[in-house]
């Protein structure tokens, strides 16, 4: 099975030579607003308060930062990466708008439905992995919006053993939902979990600190 889109708008500085952390978000109800069924178009996309500025802190402090969303609509044959590509080009200008250092580096997207069972819908971490290998990787130097499939491999995860270690410590995974936690867990990353009301903003400033381990999440 093929797996997610991928767009990489900014690709990160390539004399960072991969050395940073990744700020993995989810995207409705952490960027912006979610709604009942899914959001459909660019005129559907609202951010919520405080996200861009958010955003631009990550981006300050030295994190990359990739949105990795679940959006079946596309498997269900209700849009597809054309409707996509406008949806994430409206979330990156509206938090241009706001603070124009609010950068998302990619976007990627499991366009699949739960009972396709693919390794890359959250809660499964392949979207997480693939994040890290394009960015932290030889993919990371052509910027492109136009959505791309790239091929993904079933992780095996070990849900009751203990948390994996991620490449980098800092790495965080920001969501709304069990699943975020779930795929943030089996990648390793610090897991903060936020009211869908609240989004990103919950989080505080929290990540900046090495000690704090996020979140417990129980698989």
């Amino acid at each position: 099975m093929m797996g997610p889109y991928v767009q990489v708008p900014h690709p990160p500085d390539g004399e960072r030579n991969g050395d940073f952390p990744i700020a993995f978000l989810d995207r409705d109800g952490v960027i912006n607003r979610g709604k009942p069924g899914y959001v459909n178009g660019p005129d559907e996309v609202y951010l919520l308060p405080g996200a861009a500025e958010a955003i631009a802190e990550l981006n300050a402090a030295g994190y990359v930062v990739c949105v990795v969303t679940n959006q079946s609509p596309i498997a269900r044959g209700l849009w597809g990466p054309a409707t996509l590509e406008s949806i994430h080009r409206e979330v990156q200008t509206r938090l241009h708008a706001v603070d124009s250092r609010a950068t998302v580096h990619a976007f990627i997207t499991c366009p699949h439905r739960h009972e396709d069972r693919c390794p890359c819908r959250k809660p499964a971490p392949g979207m997480l992995f693939l994040g890290h290998n394009v960015l932290r990787g030889p993919d990371a130097n052509g910027a492109h919006w136009q959505p791309v499939r790239y091929p993904i491999e079933r992780i095996q995860v070990d849900w009751w053993g203990p948390r994996p270690v991620a490449e980098n410590g800092m790495d965080i995974m920001v969501g709304d939902r069990g699943s975020d936690m779930g795929a943030g867990w089996a990648f390793g990353a610090r897991l903060y979990r936020v009211p869908a009301a609240v989004g990103l903003t919950a989080v505080g400033n929290r990540w900046m600190n090495e000690e704090d381990d996020g979140d417990s999440f129980q698989p």
